[in-house]
């Protein structure tokens, strides 16, 4: 039987949902994915034995004890942990599993460039990470099994947490509102708001479909680094200078002076070079997971062409910026790169649409490098 690629339906306008909900409330949406079969569990095991992949294991409920495990995890491990209160989470599931990815073509209401990465948790009967907050906006699908879930008011640094138990858990949490997801539903929370799932079942599998949140002050490290990369050093000179009033001041037009200088340094167009370097750089890197055509080419059988998971994408300008790398666009290819960036799956006529003799040439370099894919 053909398992069917993961979907999600906004059920209702997406002005509608940007303007009175998106980084306001929250919101739950019953019915509103599908295509979640796979991974099972087992697969989600599997994925947490890897070295290169980000798990953890999380164990505790109520008052605890918590305890977390960093993975990669041994095999053995699992058979150790019991029936309840147990919790496995691998994060940026899409980067390897390219089937997974696909389901952030439905999230095209907003820019690409603003998702980070599917995280996929599986929890025992009782398993939690306990009540926090995020700071970043997030989808919470339920993909298997069904959970319970707590709503709180809005939280920032100043909440008070838990100095006991090794997460970030919030000490206290006054329940707000609450939610029975089951199979399918997906409950969007914006940053800030305190949240605590429990699984009702012991298959309890649900996605979580996080976004990049740019931290101004990581941005402006990476804009001045990029921008000094191969500037020439530049040295304080103040020749014909007169004899200082008092030698043990530092007057105001020197101050004013050396920061005009310094400031001067800051070139725009590396910066904006940087922005689009941090913006398009994958959580994860490298492609080690391979794409499975079989999969997405029976569910799909329109789709000729398929973006690997671990591949991030964006047009800036002239430019595609493909996992931290520009490539500068020509011809044919600017439309080309513009239809790849927007979706990952792509049909003949789809391409046939934007392919020329430049645009194909570009396109086979990618594929070539693992990037794209044919089905």
């Amino acid at each position: 039987m053909t398992q069917p690629l993961p979907r999600f339906t906004l059920p209702l306008a997406p002005e509608d949902f940007l303007a009175r909900h998106w980084q306001r409330a929250p919101l739950f949406m019953p019915g509103a994915a599908a295509g979640l079969a796979h991974p099972d569990a087992d697969t989600l095991a599997g994925l947490a034995l890897e070295p290169e992949v980000e798990s953890r294991l999380i164990q505790g409920a109520g008052d605890g004890p918590w305890s977390l495990e960093q993975g990669p995890l041994e095999a053995e491990r699992f058979a150790e942990l019991g029936e309840r209160d147990w919790t496995l989470l691998v994060q940026s599931v899409d980067h390897y599993l390219t089937e997974v990815s696909l389901l952030l073509d439905d999230f095209r209401f907003l820019p690409g460039w603003r998702l980070e990465d599917i995280m996929i948790s599986y929890a025992a009967e009782g398993g939690s990470v306990g009540p926090h907050y995020d700071q970043y906006d997030v989808f919470l699908v339920q993909a298997a099994g069904r959970r319970h879930w707590r709503l709180g008011p809005e939280c920032d640094d100043s909440s008070r947490l838990r100095g006991d138990v090794p997460l970030k858990m919030l000490a206290d949490m006054p329940v707000t509102g609450e939610h029975i997801a089951g199979p399918g539903d997906v409950l969007y929370l914006p940053p800030g708001v305190a949240h605590h799932g429990v699984a009702l079942d012991s298959d309890c599998i649900t996605w979580s479909v996080g976004f990049r949140a740019p931290d101004y002050r990581d941005l402006l490290a990476e804009m001045v680094a990029e921008t000094l990369a191969d500037a020439a050093p530049t040295l304080y000179r103040d020749a014909g200078r007169v004899a200082p009033a008092d030698p043990g001041r530092l007057e105001a037009g020197e101050r004013e002076a050396m920061l005009e200088q310094a400031l001067g340094l800051f070139d725009r167009a590396a910066a904006r070079n940087a922005l689009a370097r941090w913006l398009s750089t994958p959580r994860q890197s490298g492609l080690d997971f391979l794409i499975d055509p079989a999969h997405i080419r029976a569910a799909d059988s329109d789709a000729v062409l398929v973006r690997h998971g671990g591949v991030r994408l964006l047009v800036a300008d002239d430019t595609a910026w493909l996992n931290g790398e520009p490539w500068p666009l020509h011809g044919g290819q600017l439309a080309l790169a513009g239809l790849l960036a927007r979706q990952r799956r792509y049909t003949d006529k789809e391409l046939a649409a934007v392919l020329d003799a430049d645009g194909r040439a570009l396109l086979d370099h990618w594929m070539d490098q693992g990037y794209f894919a044919e089905l």
